[in-house]
């Protein structure tokens, strides 16, 4: 089941609101933080931000690491599809859930759709999970694709748990300071790095069995 199972609902003055922003030919995806700009628009990403925040219960939807519960310093709204890349997504309520800060510092504007059958960029935004390559809250069993252990190691199952830890760098925290046992862990993940990196599959392969031996999972 996904992680989010209630996507935000905006009311009437909320939806003016949106219309309003989006219809002004002078109004920039780089907008959405100023708070100078809108008092009305930081109080909707406000409204977003806590409806996420309690629907996704308090986690970040990449990590899984605590977001904070008051401060919106390290609880960010996070637009799944990057709003730089397609603006007209910014406020599409299945496009938006919140992230930790290094997720929302590290991921950016990484390309998160798929192309369609055609190979081409998709001109809806998708109602499936094969839509996207990352793990997405509001339709994927984050369990299914990646697995935490040690509240560190972050280990792929899929396609798309490898892309979502290699785009948010879920491991760079233990890859940059390690943990203190075991430290064969931290040698599989150094030595997992460099074959992820020279496209040695085989190497992955083996390497991830190695761990999850060594995990007993």
């Amino acid at each position: 089941m996904a992680e989010i199972k209630n996507a935000v609902i905006f009311n009437e003055s909320q939806k003016q609101l949106i219309f309003d922003v989006t219809s002004d030919p002078t109004f920039k995806h780089s907008d959405w933080n100023k708070e100078a700009l809108s008092k009305d628009l930081s109080e909707l990403r406000s409204f977003i931000r806590k409806h996420y925040r309690e629907e996704q219960a308090g986690k970040c939807a990449y990590c899984r690491k605590d977001v904070s519960l008051v401060s919106a310093l390290n609880c960010h709204v996070e637009h799944i599809v990057p709003k730089s890349l397609h603006d007209k997504y910014m406020f599409l309520p299945k496009n938006l859930c919140v992230v930790c800060a290094d997720c929302n510092q590290i991921k950016k504007d990484k390309e998160t759709l798929t192309l369609n059958q055609k190979g081409q960029t998709r001109s809806r935004y998708p109602a499936v999970s094969s839509g996207f390559h990352i793990v997405h809250p509001h339709f994927d069993n984050y369990e299914e694709h990646i697995d935490i252990n040690r509240e560190c190691w972050y280990i792929d199952k899929t396609l798309k748990g490898h892309f979502t830890i290699g785009v948010c760098k879920l491991n760079q925290r233990c890859g940059d300071y390690g943990i203190d046992e075991p430290n064969e862990m931290v040698q599989l993940a150094i030595e997992l790095q460099s074959a992820i990196a020279n496209d040695n599959s085989l190497t992955v392969k083996l390497l991830k069995d190695k761990m999850r031996k060594l995990l007993d999972i």
